[in-house]
């Protein structure tokens, strides 16, 4: 009986962590020219955001742009790449080659945690747009 009890009982802990990512949702962010598109994707926790249309670009998170404890992702170029974000708040991120001409975007993972030390940075040109967008998408929340 005892036996039958740990088994029910790992059985039913095997079901709630495959139930947790049977929710998990993809969603698609998409290379356009020099833009990504949707600039700002808000996810929850479990949930991946995937990559795609990317010809001649990449997708490299930014130090200090993104939550405190968070190892920065960067994708190889050229590759569609999917990355799962467990950890709330906002991860900003950018497009390695072209980040001159502004591209770069955000992802907004359950609550903005990080939102004070987003607002803390002082960032300016293309990455300081994609900062005000996100912080107007976080505070909208």
């Amino acid at each position: 009986m005892k036996m039958m009890k740990k088994v029910l009982s790992g059985a039913a802990i095997a079901g709630l962590f495959l139930s947790m990512n049977a929710f998990a949702a993809d969603h698609t962010v998409t290379a356009q020219g020099l833009k990504y598109t949707p600039l700002v994707v808000k996810v929850a926790p479990g949930d991946s955001v995937s990559w795609t249309n990317m010809s001649t670009h990449n997708v490299e998170m930014i130090d200090n742009l993104i939550p405190e404890g968070t190892e920065a992702f960067k994708s190889d170029m050229s590759q569609d790449v999917t990355h799962t974000f467990d950890k709330e708040g906002i991860y900003i991120y950018k497009c390695t080659p072209h980040i001159g001409a502004g591209m770069g975007g955000a992802v907004i993972v359950g609550n903005p945690t990080n939102l004070d030390a987003i607002k803390a940075q002082d960032v300016s040109g293309g990455i300081g747009r994609i900062v005000k967008k996100a912080i107007k998408e976080a505070e909208s929340m």
